[in-house]
Order: C-alpha cells, then structure tokens, then sequence
C-alpha cells in the first residue's frame, strides 16, 4: 500500500464513521450506536468530512464528504450564537452548575463564581477538609452551603428548606431541594449526576429525573448528565414543557466539554414553565468542563 492509498483509507474510514454519526444521532444504551453517537460530535464530523472532500476525486465520495461536512457545519453555527445580550435586572436569580473535576478543594479561584450565583450546584466537588470547608463556605457567607453524597453539593443564597436523595447506585445521582430564596419564594431544584459510561442506557435516569421535579411550574434541573440535549431521552422533557436555558441567548459555543473545545454539551440548565432563560454564560474555572452561569427571569 502506497502513502496515497494509506492516506485515502484513513479519510475513507473517517467518512464512513462520520456519516455513522449522523445516523447514529441521538441514540443512548444500544453499545456501538452509543459509541458512535458519543464519539462524532459536530466538529470531528466536520474534521473528518473536509478530509474526505480534498482526498477524493470520485464525484459520488465528494459528494458524501461534502453534505457531511455541511450537516456538520449547520450543526456548529446552531450551537455558535452572537446574540444581544439583555441587561440583567436588579435582583434577578442567577443560577450554576459545574463539574469541578473533584478539585473545587484546591482551587479557590473559583469559589467567588460560586459564591456570586443564588443557586450554585457543583458535581464532582472533591474532598474538603474541616479547615478548606471552613474557608469555602467563608467565602460565601450569605449561602447555605450542603454536600449530598460526598461528591454533589448545592450552595443557595438562601434556605434549604428539605432535601431527598432519588439516584439509583451506579447509574445516577439525583437530588430533589426545596428552596428559600428570599426575594424569590420556594421552588424545587433537582440537582443530577449521570454516569458517563455511553453504553448505559439513559432514558431510565432522565425519566427519574424528570419524575424528582414534580409538578412545580418553577422547578429548575441543574447537573452533569454526561448526554448531549439532542439524545432521545429529553423529548419527553420538552413535551412537560421544559426548556433548556443553554440555548438562552448567549455568545460562543453551547458545548461544555472538553477544555473548552466545544465537543459535547454535557452540563445543563433545564427550566420548568414558570421561568425563561435571559442570558447563559459560560465560565472557565479550571477542569475539563466549563462552569454554565443562567441569568433568569420569570
């Protein structure tokens, strides 16, 4: 085999893979349909289409790198926006979510991102010690500060007036808050962690999820659910009449991961009908996922 031939080969493998991705769109818990889907977001299919289209001269392959590369590429300019963003008015809620890579301990950079939202969720905290715990919590004197399970934690500036823990072993974690915001009532927030093998179905955990908000029209669900928003498993999020703040206006990519290449859309802010998204913003902090701020408005 030839140096052009080996080259040909690897565009044509990543073609036939890309165009498994776009297929395979959306699948969760079926095993090679879940790898697929996992491993092709927009931006390899994209890589992997121009490849293919300045490798091959055969019109019928050109043709196939070319509309993969253009269903790639309407996929990213979907996820990049430039929006206006509206001015934030006095007092509306701000909420966050963040995977902090089980380093939140040691990284105090961050603690003041947290401590400025009304309602900071945080997975993958990390182990504090009494001292660390006493100069985080320090840092936000006006928020009720709790950790769940050793690795989730939900910060309010407020009251956490109960708390349930609704997560199945292995699969989920699931955490069902009622809060006390004082300029804005009581409303329940869903706090979540989803595995993130791809081959585990998803569709039982987001069910159970959408189950611990209830039927509170100011629900909000926050956490990492290691799914991209286009998995088949939120339709029936959206039919209860939930939306995704992280298609709020914004500017930049939607994805969260990976170190701020815009790959997949792990980190979510999903709202019940009782609020609207005004502005989404997204915040280095300092591991593989990006910090998700949402300004909200009734």
């Amino acid at each position: 085999m030839t140096k052009r031939q080996g080259f040909q080969a690897i565009a044509g493998g990543g073609l036939a893979l890309a165009w498994a991705g776009v297929i395979c769109r959306g699948l969760d818990g079926w095993l090679i349909p879940a790898l697929v889907f996992y491993a092709t977001p927009w931006l390899p299919r994209l890589v992997a289409g121009l490849l293919a289209l300045f490798t091959f001269r055969h019109w019928c392959l050109r043709a196939m790198a070319g509309t993969c590369s253009a269903i790639s590429l309407w996929e990213g300019w979907h996820s990049f926006r430039l929006d206006r963003l509206p001015a934030v008015p006095a007092r509306a809620p701000v909420v966050c979510v963040w995977n902090a890579g089980r380093a939140l301990d040691r990284n105090p950079v961050a603690w003041p991102v947290l401590a400025a939202a009304d309602l900071s969720a945080v997975v993958e905290c990390g182990n504090f010690s009494e001292e660390e715990w006493r100069r985080f919590t320090a840092a936000a004197p006006d928020h009720e500060w709790r950790r769940f399970d050793g690795s989730t934690m939900l910060g309010v500036r407020g009251e956490i007036l109960s708390h349930e823990s609704l997560g199945v072993h292995d699969l989920f974690r699931c955490h069902r808050v009622r809060v006390a915001l004082p300029d804005h009532g009581e409303m329940t927030v869903v706090v979540a962690d989803v595995r993130s093998q791809p081959w585990i179905p998803r569709e039982p955990a987001l069910a159970a999820i959408l189950r611990a908000a209830g039927d509170d029209p100011r629900s909000i669900i926050l956490g990492d659910f290691n799914t991209p928003p286009d998995s088949k498993g939120f339709r029936e999020w959206r039919t209860r009449g939930f939306t995704l703040a992280n298609d709020g206006p914004r500017r930049g990519f939607r994805e969260t991961w990976a170190y701020g290449l815009p790959l997949l859309t792990l980190d979510h802010v999903w709202l019940a009908p009782g609020w609207r998204p005004l502005r989404c913003e997204q915040v280095r902090l300092g591991s593989d996922h990006l910090a998700v701020k949402v300004v909200l408005s009734p």
